[in-house]
């Protein structure tokens, strides 16, 4: 059977859009890693293994870092983790329908990504002028990647409105 010329047959392999997909699928997948850690800081020995743990790190940088986390992590309520986590859970789900309505090549996955991602890029600029840190450049890795996403995404959707039914 073949289709009319106005519908386009979506392509089967891995394209810009699978290639989105499959970026999205693996930061969820450090969300749900994220999310895990954030729940196992509510149980006491952890806190005291990571502990035991920063005290043999020999570099003192690092050994200085870990132990000044840990110490910010200590002074947070449990009612505290649970808000992280639940946002964090709400972002993995976020995430998630992102990869997903992109996997599936749906207009609503390609709207709803260009629309997330470009919210976070104003807030990507912001702590890369005002709060670099010790990784600029990772920084501005990030907001690239997020804009060539957002700019690759809003080609594709204006590409589409003049090209294929969906």
């Amino acid at each position: 059977m073949t289709l009319p010329a106005t519908i386009e047959r979506a392509p089967e392999g891995l394209d810009g859009l699978r290639v989105v997909a499959l970026f999205k699928f693996g930061k969820a997948l450090l969300l749900m890693a994220t999310a895990y850690g954030e729940s196992r800081l509510l149980n006491p020995q952890v806190a005291a293994r990571l502990t035991q743990w920063s005290e043999t790190l020999n570099d003192h940088f690092a050994q200085r870092l870990a132990q000044q986390a840990l110490e910010w992590v200590s002074n947070l309520s449990a009612t505290t983790i649970d808000g992280f986590l639940l946002i964090t859970m709400a972002y993995t789900a976020l995430v998630l329908l992102e990869g997903f309505g992109l996997w599936r090549r749906r207009r609503w996955g390609e709207w709803l990504t260009a629309i997330a991602t470009s919210l976070f890029i104003p807030f990507e600029l912001w702590k890369l002028i005002f709060r670099p840190g010790h990784r600029p450049a990772l920084l501005a890795l990030v907001m690239l990647v997020n804009i060539s996403i957002v700019l690759y995404l809003a080609w594709h959707l204006r590409r589409g409105r003049r090209g294929a039914v969906r």
